[in-house]
């Protein structure tokens, strides 16, 4: 038999009818990975798959191994009968009978065959296969993709090798099981063209459980993995304020490292909004610019859109630049329409930019930023936030080789600019320090001494005339830190049922003296109340920023417990306490006006982790006030969480520390979420949060959902406040269908509930 018949038989086989399917599934422009699910019934076909050979040279495939119980030849034809196999390292071919004529070069298959190589595998009743013209004409098709794990059928296949075009009749697609299709693809008619690298399909049908859903009688389509411009999936919902919400997306390539999205998205109770997306990668060099216009919204009377620059570079080694500018057209803007609403909304956008520089034992920054106020009403008691125009910052610790001792310096300077009326100026910050460090695997001490210098250039003073224009502070800082570590070993059932385990002890002590400086005159521009948390009780300064420095003669001390699982090297408990003594009142505050803190101590502080089992953990923190032992600060949360199949979560916060909230009320809420199966297929869901002291809630979310290895069905109604002034709830509801391996049909809802459920995680 001619060996050139044999080898183009082959590779005409190898012709890719994963290239032909592969654009059914591919609906959207952009260039999809293999998604990680649990794998459906293996089937029938994957056994056919030609298993790779690490040790054979796939580059050489030329060498065809042929075998049949019967071979005859004359002067019309060959014919080659019983079981016969073709194959190569990479390609595989049976099938029981094989005629070649004589001399037209025309190959019959006509009884079942099997072809498959190294990620694809398909089984036909029958074959003509021209190989003078280059045309293969194959029926009654079954087909398997390795990759993407699909499978489908197709009634006729032909394959014009010379044109390097494809035609298509009645073309199946799915991920599912064969047989069991919960979803699948029809395409009556298809066209691919092989060298263009498009594809065109008429009469498409989209089906669940053989139910026709979606119809389209025309599509145009990618058929390889180079990104092409085309349209993406569309985007669908429904809210109580934007009525029925569509989005068409079209995805424009316009080179292998930049592209632009188009979104026109119609809100029935709105209007028409156009989004546009442009991306871009380098080497060095990554960015995206994202704007949306709205001529006019028909609930908001007026004009809107919005502009978002993301923009980061390493020009060289060590320098990094950083680019974010945010801009809405109104404070509203967010909380109306941005895709996936959040439970909050924020106050204000932030703008810088920055360039970073690394050396081996310091770094520089110099930054502008600056901020565009949403909602003026959280800011009416402490001022809007200051821009820095700019900031330059110098960081470093340095240890000389063979020594323990360190030398810090950290320094700044800062332009602060707001609005007319506030007070603006320049401030400079150098804070060097000396340290000495002994740590061994018992503990550590570190004394550090240090020298804190603030100078300030004022302007803008005309509402402020009793402040002097140029003013400055300076104190020492001194402190002192070390630890003990003691350490047993446990045995069994001494903890937590613990086979073999560790559990430490570790006392700490830290002192911190820093003298009083009158700071009465010196604005606020970005100094605040630090968060009371157990790492508090370490800090060098109880306010942050550098306009105030507190005065202090203070002990803490403090003592953390662990137990260590060795067989695992979890931590299966941590416990932390604590508490500050106070051997001076400590005049400084955050105002001119308020009163010293003459209580003694802290209050103690606590928190700790308890991990049960792998399934179960417990977290808490609290803080007792230090005038009445009461409580000030509480918050505990439990996490129940068997992904993806179980999940449970509690929540409990109060805070009735009125000087970090700036507010005259105390924070008390809980939140709730679950995860919870029915059975094997369907799961219910839901959410609520709720502010206890207002007695409202900020999000109550119910759902169910459905999910099999090859589709999921999502459903929720949602209720939210954008921000906990809101009086009014908004309701959204959210359903999806994602096809898995071909696309997602609907709201981003999957998204939303990893936003609003922690732990949450698709069934497969």
């Amino acid at each position: 038999m001619s060996r050139d018949i044999i080898l183009y038989l082959i590779n005409l086989f190898s012709v890719s009818i994963l290239l032909a399917l592969l654009p059914v599934y591919g609906v959207c422009a952009k260039q999809l990975g293999v998604p990680d699910w649990a794998q459906c019934a293996i089937d029938d076909l994957m056994q056919e798959i030609v298993p790779i050979d690490l040790n054979a040279s796939l580059s050489d495939s030329s060498c065809i191994h042929a075998e049949s119980d019967q071979f005859k030849s004359s002067q019309t034809e060959f014919l080659l009968e019983g079981d016969v196999r073709l194959s190569s390292e990479t390609q595989q071919l049976k099938a029981d009978r094989i005629t070649i004529e004589r001399p037209s070069n025309l190959i019959h298959i006509e009884n079942p065959f099997f072809y498959a190589d190294l990620q694809q595998a398909f089984r036909g009743r029958s074959a003509e296969v021209n190989l003078k013209d280059k045309i293969g004409l194959f029926k009654d098709v079954d087909y398997y993709l390795q990759e993407s794990k699909a499978q489908g059928s197709a009634d006729e296949i032909e394959i014009d090798k010379g044109k390097k075009r494809s035609y298509f009749k009645d073309v199946t697609y799915s991920t599912c099981t064969r047989g069991q299709e919960d979803w699948e693809l029809l395409a009556r008619e298809m066209k691919l063209d092989h060298i263009t690298g498009r594809g065109v399909a008429h009469n498409i049908f989209l089906s669940l459980w053989d139910m026709p859903i979606f119809y389209l009688p025309y599509l145009s389509f990618p058929i390889n993995s180079d990104r092409q411009s085309g349209f993406l999936t569309p985007i669908k919902g429904h809210s109580s304020t934007s009525g029925f919400d569509f989005t068409l997306p079209y995805y424009l390539n316009i080179a292998s490292n930049r592209d632009v999205t188009i979104s026109p998205r119609l809100m029935t109770q709105r209007g028409l909004l156009l989004g546009v997306e442009y991306r871009f990668l380098d080497t060095r060099h990554l960015g995206e610019i994202d704007l949306e216009y709205m001529p006019e919204d028909h609930r908001y009377g007026k004009y809107r859109g919005s502009l978002n620059i993301f923009d980061n570079a390493a020009p060289s080694n060590g320098l990094y630049t950083d680019l974010h500018y945010e801009y809405v057209s109104d404070g509203d803007y967010l909380k109306d329409l941005r895709k996936t609403p959040g439970i909050l909304t924020p106050n204000y956008l932030e703008r810088h930019l920055e360039a970073r520089y690394f050396g081996d034992w310091w770094q520089i920054l110099a930054r502008m930023q600056g901020y565009q106020i949403l909602h003026a009403s959280p800011f009416s008691l402490i001022g809007n936030p200051y821009q820095r125009l700019p900031q330059l910052l110098f960081d470093g610790n340095f240890a000389p080789v063979a020594s323990r001792l360190r030398y810090g310096l950290y320094s700044e300077l800062v332009n602060f600019q707001q609005s007319s009326i506030a007070v603006s100026g320049i401030r400079f910050d150098i804070w060097p320090t000396l340290s000495f460090e002994l740590e061994k695997p018992w503990g550590y001490i570190k004394p550090e001494a240090g020298f804190r210098y603030t100078s300030y250039q004022l302007g803008n003073l005309a509402m402020n005339k009793d402040i002097e224009a140029i003013l400055s502070r300076a104190a020492p800082i001194i402190s002192l830190d070390s630890s003990l570590v003691f350490e047993r070993e446990l045995v069994a059932a001494d903890w937590l049922g613990i086979a073999i385990g560790r559990q430490t002890l570790e006392p700490r002590i830290f002192y911190l003296y820093i003298p009083y400086r009158n700071q009465k005159d010196i604005p606020i521009f970005d100094s605040a109340f630090m968060g009371r948390d157990y790492d508090w009780l370490f800090r060098q300064n109880r306010f942050t920023g550098a306009d105030r420095l507190g005065d202090t003669n203070q002990l803490a001390i403090a003592l953390t417990n662990r137990v260590i699982d060795s067989s695992s090297g979890r931590e299966r408990l941590l416990f932390s306490i604590g508490q500050i003594q106070y051997f001076e009142d400590r005049i400084i505050g955050l105002k001119s006006d308020d009163p010293p803190e003459i209580s003694s101590n802290s209050g103690l502080i606590a928190q700790g982790k308890f991990d049960f089992s792998s399934h179960w953990s417990f977290q808490s923190g609290i803080q007792l006030d230090p005038e009445n032992s009461g409580l000030l600060r509480a918050g505990f949360d439990i996490h129940f969480n068997d992904a993806p199949h179980h999940l449970i979560n509690f929540a409990y916060l109060l805070d009735r520390d009125r000087s970090l909230l700036n507010v005259g009320e105390q924070i008390q809420s809980t939140d709730i979420s679950l995860l919870w199966p029915l059975n094997s297929h369907w799961r219910v869901l839901g959410r609520w949060n709720r502010a206890l002291n207002l007695e409202l809630n900020l999000e109550t979310l119910a759902g169910i959902e459905y999910e099999s290895c090859c589709l999921a069905v999502r459903t929720a109604v949602r209720q939210y406040r954008n921000s906990p002034v809101d009086a009014d709830l908004q309701t959204t509801f959210y359903i999806e269908v994602a096809l898995k391996g071909l696309s997602q049909i609907g709201s981003s809802l999957e998204n939303q509930l990893k936003t609003s459920i922690l732990g949450y995680q698709p069934l497969h």
